[in-house]
């Protein structure tokens, strides 16, 4: 048997075993191993810039400002739904890209802002305060729900800012982060999806790669650009080689502290169903954009979604079946139980207790609650709308947590956008979503009955279709918090929600106010006894908050760690220029004015997972060396445990995005201003 203490780093992966290994809150920096091994201390001043300086996207991923007037960069891919609701038939700023020579033409994008963290404090004693040993752990829940919504109210009230409870290792740690939120958010310049997402699905987690994944947006500030004196500026010349790299980023969301049977819960239950619902879904917008170039321009966004999740479940999948990551987390806690009283070891068998439950009902959930009950944009929308005025009528601390006070700015934000409606594949969506739903719940099912009755699908989606006005943003405004209007509402797609609701909010509690509770106390108790036992801490799994990997430029195997732009050009012969290998006219008349041994995309050994997509990666001195857009199929596993052996982040060179601005785009005055 491997020795506890080196399975134990395995898992939570201190960086003594794994030096470039971490996904670190900024208030928590492994300092010390940072300078052995890199030889620089990372001071509160260093550390409060970069912090201030990145930025969370609300549609999800991360972006920095990169100027002083509110310019910020993030990925294309990142953006790409803000650049989808820019455009239209008439204007695809997909297909043929975008820049804005000077403010008065940059665009306005609906429904999109950034974060900016400014405080974190530990409110752990605060929550821990409201509970006592003699609560059941559904009433600890309970408390604890209600203390996180007072803390964030008060919090809010107090600051003005947009407050959030972190919840860290699974209940052990709670912080409160506190947001400065951007709402006017601006396009500036985003190049073709040719080029962004150059080799398409097929090069997806590859490495080489040849991708020019970048937008660039502007913030506003009472309708001018902000002025931020935390900004990240341009480095010369890029990475190099061993050096110091820095990844700032939010990182969605890692497993690595989760017990055995827990990770064995997903690979046979939740992930298997979830794969199967994206494999089963995807063809709805392939069918759909298979009708006309405009309904293919529609679709796209969910085909390249569902696409990409596609591949990352597989990934997933194909892990946790492996023979290392179950295996040898089941052999780490066989071990450490020999450490601990059968009064200790209850945290582990009560995850299991709650996971055997939830087994009975996770599909209902994934279909009520989850994935699958996301039949449409419009669907959602009713259901927020349903629920909001359901809510404000509870005290602020017994409610679902997105209808708290503290979130109905970003409530708000989300029912009232003027994003734009496509009736036709609403009706197309909806129609697919129901069937399924149907399907997998079975006709006999109570929310099924009451859905449909003695309906059809397709009977009942025309009625939808025929009769709501909730693709009308006037109408979901005088809908919106109005008990009266809701209730006496006709609209089909309301009634629909409201048939559906009653069966929807029983396996809500099932999750939030049974499992997650059972979840929180248990992963909290074990958490304690890994310090205690072990006499070391360790990073906490990531919950898409602001985090620090440190890493180096490093190759793998025989590939080296950097492409440059004559690569671009070579695939792109070696395809024949077919899609996904096209490039745009625009790359094909400059090819001669260019630098071909440019850097473009580079490698290296950073933590990252999904949700870091956007973030900058730095040097030493702040500057910018690169842009983080993916990982190589290598790091599908690092959800539950890190290997830098072949795993790498893949980021856009800097100097790749200097020369491209400069040589393809003409793009001089915003070079000028990330390069003064």
């Amino acid at each position: 048997m491997k020795p506890i203490s080196f399975i134990f780093s395995l898992f939570f992966l201190t960086l003594a075993l794994f030096a470039d290994e971490g996904m670190w809150p900024l208030n928590s920096l492994p300092k010390q191993r940072i300078q052995e091994k890199y030889g620089m201390l990372l001071d509160d001043d260093w550390i409060e810039h970069v912090q201030k300086s990145c930025l969370r996207v609300s549609i999800g991923g991360s972006a920095s400002f990169v100027s002083p007037h509110g310019l910020i960069m993030t990925n294309h891919h990142v953006a790409s739904k803000a650049i989808f609701d820019l455009s239209s038939e008439e204007c695809d700023l997909m297909k043929e890209g975008f820049y804005a020579s000077t403010n008065d033409k940059e665009l306005r994008c609906p429904n999109l802002y950034v974060d900016q963290l400014m405080v974190i404090q530990d409110v752990t004693e605060e929550i821990a305060s409201h509970l006592s040993s003699e609560m059941t752990t559904m009433e600890k829940e309970k408390a604890r729900k209600e203390a996180i919504a007072g803390i964030k109210e008060q919090a809010q009230s107090k600051t003005g800012l947009q407050p959030e409870v972190i919840t860290l290792y699974r209940g052990a740690r709670h912080h409160l982060y506190l947001y400065k939120r951007y709402s006017d958010v601006r396009l500036v310049m985003c190049p073709e999806e040719a080029v962004a997402n150059f080799g398409g699905d097929s090069d997806n987690f590859e490495f080489p790669r040849y991708c020019l994944d970048m937008t660039f947006f502007r913030v506003y500030e009472n309708d001018q650009p902000l002025q931020s004196k935390h900004y990240l500026k341009w480095s010369q010349g890029g990475p190099k080689l061993g050096e110091a790299l820095f990844v700032l980023g939010h990182p969605g969301g890692t497993d690595r502290i989760l017990t055995a049977d827990h990770l064995s819960f997903y690979r046979d239950i939740s992930y298997p169903l979830v794969l199967q619902y994206i494999e089963e879904r995807m063809a709805c917008p392939e069918m759909f954009g298979e009708t006309s170039e405009e309904n293919k321009r529609i679709a796209a966004q969910n085909e390249m979604v569902f696409s990409n999740n596609r591949k990352v479940y597989r990934g997933l999948i194909k892990g946790l079946n492996g023979a290392s990551i179950i295996p040898t987390k089941t052999e780490f806690e066989a071990g450490f139980f020999s450490q601990l009283s059968t009064k200790e070891q209850e945290p582990w068998a009560n995850m299991k207790l709650a996971l055997d439950d939830a087994k009975t009902y996770y599909t209902d959930y994934l279909f009520l609650e989850g994935i699958g009950s996301r039949f449409s944009k419009m669907y959602s929308l009713a259901k927020h709308l349903v629920r909001i005025v359901e809510e404000q009528e509870k005290p602020n601390g017994k409610r679902l947590k997105e209808y708290t006070e503290s979130e109905l700015p970003t409530l708000r934000l989300a029912i009232l956008t003027t994003e734009p409606v496509y009736l036709n594949y609403e009706k197309t969506l909806l129609i697919d979503g129901l069937r399924r739903f149907k399907k997998t719940l079975g006709e006999d099912h109570p929310a099924v009955q009451a859905a449909f009755g003695k309906k059809s699908v397709e009977e009942v989606v025309d009625e939808i279709m025929t009769h709501t006005q909730l693709h009308d943003h006037d109408y979901r405004a005088k809908l919106y918090q109005n008990k009266e209007a809701v209730e006496n509402s006709n609209d089909p797609l309301i009634q629909l929600v409201r048939a559906i609701e009653p069966y929807a909010r029983v396996v809500r509690s099932k999750i939030d106010d049974n499992f997650l509770a059972i979840q929180t106390d248990s992963y909290a108790e074990i958490t304690h006894l890994l310090f205690e036992k072990q006499e070391q801490t360790f990073y906490p799994d990531a919950t898409f908050t602001l985090r620090l990997s440190v890493g180096s430029m490093i190759g793998y195997d025989d590939v080296d760690p950097m492409t440059v732009l004559e690569g671009l050009f070579d695939r792109a012969k070696k395809h024949s220029h077919e899609f996904p290998y096209s490039l745009p006219e625009r790359w094909t008349a400059q090819r001669e004015t260019l630098n071909l041994k440019t850097p473009y995309n580079f490698v290296s050994t950073n933590d990252i997972i999904g949700g870091n997509s956007g973030s900058p990666i730095i040097n030493a001195q702040g500057e910018i060396v690169g842009l983080i857009f993916d990982g190589n199929a290598y790091t599908f596993t690092w959800d539950f445990a890190f290997d830098q052996k072949q795993g790498r982040a893949v980021s856009v060179h800097s100097e790749g995005i200097r020369h491209v601005l400069k040589q393809v785009y003409h793009a001089e005055d915003l070079l000028n201003e990330i390069t003064p």
